[in-house]
């Protein structure tokens, strides 16, 4: 029996430490598949790994599993990286590589290559199976069967102890597979013919030792909860292992399904948040894309969930074939109309393979990015310009703001350096090993030292460069780093430089592999098309802003004798931030936080220079957003 490893990389990010949700449960799935196979060996790359190692980092340690098969689950954020760490696999000795996940599928040449042996289809734990049992099974190169048997009588497989939901406290629940729905946009329901429902025994054993373990959070799956048959008797046993609430429950729901009994049920099992797909209101275009919705319905079910306390999350699309800009803010409007904006989701179309916009894009006139995330570009509605306005219309009117800079990290003290010049890298712990996240350029170091360094790196990782490193130098820097680790999100901060960083110049040394996922992903953070995988900023005690292009931000570097107060923090509005570099006692800064933390955060970018109270200041900030037991800054 050969041995298996099987991985799923995350959505890059631009801040180490984040969630990323990447909870390999198909992996899990796949895995108790297979558990009552004689001699089968297969393991799951731990989520804190798969999350958290840069490219080099990551590679070698699928490397050193030497196993004779790696699995990789793809989605449209990591179609590109999966292929890279195939590709490195390859390179390094005799394996066959499987690839499955929504991604895969017959229409997709970007996932075709001759690293990969075989794909997988859809569901895949029957594949999976027979690729393990049967050398043959390998020479189609790729298959898709139905697993709904073996899915509808599987207990989950956090209770075997094949996925660990500690990291992020956070559990998956599939409950059925498929969709009644045929939505143009979506894949789900292309990914298996007709529904099937999970047994609501193996549902409640989930939900139970959920409790056991005081799980904080449970995500059932469903694309849309209400379809499951008599899903109130299971809301009520829910209710029964759930009571006090401690675990707070998410999912999908069609809003039009919820009635007074079923709000009152979701809400006594302990929902507290629900997905709720508008998309459009525009009849043209809900035509088109197949999706009929009764608007005074829909207001209705959502105003039930809201009267409950479940949050409703509104989802809405800009670039739908038969919409235009007119039609995207009359949607905005009746969001805001209904004061359905507690917690609004807005995303450019994307024309993902296997649907049925992407078969039909050239009748319905749709222009679109041929990389992941495959998002439209024009439309017989939409002219390039319009996505900008529609964001800027739907930021004022629903006061959101859709793509924020990311959060401010600019900690680099520790215990052992007093002084910016005196500080080494920064270091975490993931998976038992040490790795840098914050590569110290107050000097200019031997190169050769960089290229060991390089194959360090988490994801993402930071560039902390002093006055005194030339340009020169730097660029030679980020060719190293960025050749070895050419999907990993990076940030390079200048720490008082003496002229303007000329970031052009610095970006033609950056060996990323173009396009990014994030130049597609982050095309509307600014104006102007082009790097969202690089960010730069500056830091400096001068507060006149002169480095606010684009990917481009400025800090002012507060080191005064005393900490800041809020009305201090107005007179640096025109900056994207304040780092706070204080030499006043930690005391006095934990004493500050406590008391203007909440307040401060919601208004002001906020980074500290000493990297344990930057730590607790995300935690307290942004404490449902950061992985406490990863962010453990070390020296060294």
């Amino acid at each position: 029996m050969p041995s298996v490893v099987l991985s799923q990389l995350p959505i890059p990010r631009q801040n180490f430490g984040r969630r990323t949700g990447n909870i390999p449960l198909g992996a899990a799935c796949l895995k108790q598949a297979v558990q009552d196979l004689p001699d089968a060996e297969v393991r799951i790359l731990p989520q804190a790994l798969a999350a958290y190692l840069g490219d080099a980092a990551l590679a070698e340690h699928l490397i050193g599993f030497k196993a004779d098969i790696y699995g990789f689950t793809v989605y449209s954020w990591n179609l590109q990286r999966s292929l890279y760490a195939a590709e490195k696999l390859k390179s390094a000795g005799n394996c066959r590589i499987v690839f499955g996940g929504p991604e895969i599928t017959p229409d997709n040449d970007l996932a075709h290559s001759a690293c990969v042996d075989f794909y997988a289809y859809g569901e895949g734990e029957a594949v999976f199976r027979r690729l393990l049992q049967d050398p043959a099974a390998w020479s189609t190169g790729g298959e898709a069967e139905s697993s709904a048997e073996w899915f509808r009588t599987a207990e989950s497989p956090y209770l075997s102890g094949m996925i660990d939901p500690t990291i992020e406290n956070l559990m998956l629940i599939e409950t059925q597979r498929g969709c009644p729905y045929r939505c143009g946009f979506c894949f789900y329901n292309k990914s298996r013919q007709g529904l099937v429902f999970a047994e609501a025994k193996n549902l409640l054993r989930a939900v139970a030792w959920a409790a056991e373990k005081r799980i904080a959070e449970v995500y059932f799956l469903d694309p849309s909860l209400n379809a499951r048959p008599r899903l109130k008797e299971l809301l009520a046993e829910i209710a029964r292992l759930n009571t006090g609430g401690g675990i707070r429950l998410f999912s999908e729901i069609r809003a039009e399904a919820v009635d007074d009994e079923l709000a009152d049920r979701l809400a006594a099992a302990g929902f507290y948040w629900f997905e709720i797909g508008l998309q459009s209101t525009n009849p043209k275009a809900l035509k088109l894309m197949n999706r009929p919705t009764d608007l005074r319905r829909f207001v209705e079910g959502v105003q039930r969930l809201k009267t409950r306390g479940i949050t409703p999350s509104i989802d809405l699309i800009i670039g739908l074939p038969g919409d235009d800009l007119q039609g995207f803010r009359r949607s905005v409007d009746f969001v805001a109309d209904h004061g359905l904006q507690d917690d609004v989701q807005i995303f450019p179309l994307s024309v993902l393979p296997g649907t049925d916009f992407r078969r039909r894009h050239r009748e319905l006139g749709l222009v679109f990015e041929t990389h992941p995330p495959y998002a439209v570009a024009s439309s017989r509605g939409f002219d390039p310009e319009d996505f900008l306005q529609a964001y800027d219309y739907a930021e004022s009117r629903l006061d959101a703001v859709f793509f924020p800079l990311p959060d401010l990290d600019l900690s680099w003290r520790t215990n052992a350096a007093g002084e910016f010049g005196e500080a080494g890298d920064l270091r975490v712990t993931v998976g038992g090993r040490r790795y840098v996240a914050k590569l110290m350029l107050n000097r200019e170091r031997p190169l050769d030292e960089i290229r060991h360094l390089a194959g360090q790196l988490t994801q993402p990782y930071q560039l902390l460069v002093g006055a005194g490193v030339g340009a020169a130098y730097l660029k030679s820097v980020l060719a190293i780093v960025t050749a070895d680790n050419p999907f990993t999100p990076l940030e390079i901060v200048f720490f008082e430089p003496a002229a303007r960083p000329r970031t052009r110049e610095l970006l033609a040394a950056v060996r990323l592999r173009r396009p990014h996922y994030l130049d597609g992903d982050l095309r509307f953070l600014f104006a102007r098309p082009g790097n969202r995988a690089a960010l730069f900023t500056l830091v400096s005690a001068e507060p006149a802003g002169r480095f606010q292009g684009d990917m481009e931000r400025q800090v002012f570097w507060w080191r005064q004798p005393t900490l800041p107060e809020l009305k201090d923090l107005l007179e640096f509005e025109d900056l994207d931030g304040i780092l706070i570099d204080a030499p006043v006692s930690a005391a006095e800064i934990l004493a500050w936080q406590d008391r203007l933390g909440r307040a401060a955060a919601e208004r002001h970018h906020i980074s500290f220079a000493d990297a344990h109270l930057q730590r607790r200041w995300l935690l307290l900030a942004r404490s449902d957003e950061y992985v406490e037991r990863v962010l453990n800054w070390e020296a060294g």
